[in-house]
């Protein structure tokens, strides 16, 4: 004899199981986008460059976080504006930090280092996060 709450179950229409709940939401794809940019790294610095020949910084940022699926703006100006405020000691791997009154982004890797298109003349590099008197503003893109 079936139990009450096959029944119940049948009769209604209900499932037989408990229904599943949704799936915790995937964790920040932080590693697509740090994949990504250290795939560009030695390609030259490109002025409104956005790949894949060559970047300027906010098109390698854009691109980076493009990879992972997130939309970013083309320009470090709106960039600026993405995501959340952080603090330099509040960095996460995959925030931005933006110098020079705002004209330039990086992109944080961690170990107080970045990746970033520097200027005319230089390729696409990792190095030492800039100094916290050249920053304007660290942002925490993603979850």
């Amino acid at each position: 004899m079936a139990s009450p709450a096959s029944r119940v179950s049948k009769a209604y229409g209900a499932p037989k199981t408990a229904p599943k709940t949704d799936p915790k939401p995937a964790p920040r794809p932080v590693a697509a986008v740090i994949v990504y940019a250290k795939g560009q790294l030695g390609k030259p610095y490109r002025w409104g460059g956005v790949g894949p020949r060559g970047f300027d910084s906010a098109g390698l940022v854009m691109r980076a976080w493009g990879a992972a699926g997130v939309n970013l703006p083309r320009s470090s100006w709106e960039q600026s504006l993405a995501g959340t405020p952080t603090t330099r000691s509040g960095l996460v791997p995959g925030d931005i930090v933006l110098s020079h009154r705002g004209a330039h982004v990086v992109l944080y890797i961690g170990g107080g280092r970045v990746i970033h298109a520097p200027r005319p003349g230089t390729r696409v590099t990792i190095a030492p996060l800039p100094p916290s008197s050249q920053v304007v503003a660290y942002r925490h893109i993603g979850s």
